[in-house]
C-alpha cells in the first residue's frame, strides 16, 4: 500500500477479475504458477502443476518414488501456499505419476509446439476485453504489471469464450464458467426430471459446482432465509459467492411466496398487505437496497404479474407497514 488509503494493487485486480467472473479461474491459474516458488527450482524440475480441482492441487511427477517423497512433504508446500502466498485455496495436494512440462514438449503445461499449431487459437470476446482494458486503465498500474495482467485477462478472456462456444454455462451467482448441462443427468435426476420437474436439485443445475454445494451448507441456507426477511443484512462468516447464493436462495424464497400469494390475494383483498410485504424484501434483494430504500420504482425488478396486481405502487395512497 503505497499511500494512506489507497488500496493495494492486488485488490484492485482481484475486484476487476470478480466483475469479469474470472475470479474463481484466476485463483486457480495463480496456485498452479506459484507452484515453481512453492517447491524451489530443484524440485520443479521433475514436478509440475496441472490444475487445482475443489481445493486439490494435481501434481505431475516422473515416476511413484517420487510422488511418495514429496507426498510426505505436503503439509511443508501447504504451509508455503497459505503463509507465504496466501494462497488459501489450496487445501491438498496430490502426486501423480505422468509427465512433467520438461520431459512432455516446450509448450504450457507439457503440450508441444505443434500441438498449439494444429488448436484453434481462441480469441476473447472483443467488448470483455475492452471493458476489461478500460478497467486496467483505471488502476494507473506501471507499464510492466499492466502488460501481465492483460496477458493473464486476455487468456482467461479467450478460454471463458471457447468453453461458451462449446456450451458451458455461465453461473449466476459467482460469474465461473462451468459445465452445467453438459454433464449428463445421475439416474436420481432423471427420475426426478420425469416425476419433479421443480425438484431444487433440477432447479440449480445452472449453478457452478461449488456454489451448488454452497446452496445446501445449513449455514448459507440459515443465512437466505434472514435475508428474505431483512435483505441487505449484514452476513459475517460467509465468503463472497457464498452470500451471493444466500441471496439467490432468499430471492427464490420469495418467489414460491409471491407465487402463493398474488392468486389468493386477487380473491381475497385482506392479503394484500401480505403480498406488499413479499415484494418489498424481493424487490429490495434485486435492487441491492435495504427495505427501507425501496421505492415505487424498484417494482420493476419483480415479476410483472405482482407487479400488475400492486397496480405498480406498494401503497395505494395508504400509509406503507414495511
Amino acid at each position: 500500500m503505497s499511500e494512506k488509503g489507497v488500496k493495494p494493487v492486488g485488490d484492485l485486480l482481484n475486484e476487476l477479475f470478480r466483475r469479469k467472473g474470472m475470479k474463481r479461474s484466476l485463483r486457480r491459474a495463480e496456485a498452479v504458477l506459484l507452484w515453481p516458488r512453492v517447491v524451489g527450482a530443484e524440485v520443479a524440475r521433475f514436478s509440475t502443476a496441472r490444475a487445482l480441482r475443489d481445493g486439490l492441487l494435481i501434481v505431475d511427477v516422473s515416476d511413484s518414488e517420487t510422488a511418495m517423497h514429496l507426498s510426505m512433504q505436503r503439509r511443508r508446500f501447504l504451509a508455503v501456499f497459505h503463509e507465504t502466498y496466501g494462497v488459501t485455496d489450496v487445501k491438498d495436494v496430490r502426486f501423480q505419476v505422468g509427465r512433467p512440462a520438461s520431459d512432455a514438449g516446450d509448450g504450457p503445461g507439457g503440450r508441444t509446439r505443434a500441438d498449439d499449431e494444429s488448436r484453434p487459437e481462441r480469441r476473447a470476446d472483443p467488448q470483455e476485453l475492452a471493458a476489461m482494458i478500460r478497467g486496467l486503465d483505471s488502476l494507473g498500474l506501471d507499464e510492466e504489471m499492466a502488460a501481465a495482467a492483460l496477458q493473464a485477462g486476455r487468456s482467461l478472456l479467450a478460454l471463458r469464450a471457447e468453453r461458451l462456444a462449446n456450451g458451458y454455462t455461465v453461473c449466476p451467482t459467482c460469474g465461473a464458467v462451468h459445465e452445467g448441462d453438459l454433464v449428463p443427468l445421475t439416474l436420481r435426476e432423471e427420475e426426478l426430471r420425469a416425476s419433479r420437474p421443480g425438484h431444487v436439485d433440477l432447479r440449480d443445475r445452472d449453478l457452478c459446482l461449488a456454489c451448488r454445494r454452497a446452496s445446501r451448507e445449513p449455514r448459507v441456507v440459515a443465512a437466505a432465509r434472514e435475508l428474505a426477511h431483512a435483505p441487505g443484512v449484514d452476513l459475517p462468516g460467509l465468503g463472497e459467492d457464498e452470500r451471493a447464493v444466500a441471496a439467490r436462495l432468499a430471492a427464490s424464497y420469495l418467489d414460491a411466496a409471491l407465487a402463493d400469494l398474488v392468486p389468493r390475494a386477487i380473491a381475497d383483498e385482506k392479503l394484500r398487505p401480505h403480498v406488499v410485504h413479499a415484494t418489498l424484501r424481493r424487490a429490495a434483494l434485486a435492487a441491492a437496497k435495504t427495505v427501507e430504500q425501496v421505492v415505487d420504482d424498484d417494482l420493476r425488478h419483480v415479476d410483472v404479474r405482482v407487479a400488475r396486481y400492486l397496480n405498480w405502487t406498494l401503497t395505494d395512497g395508504e400509509e406503507l407497514t414495511r
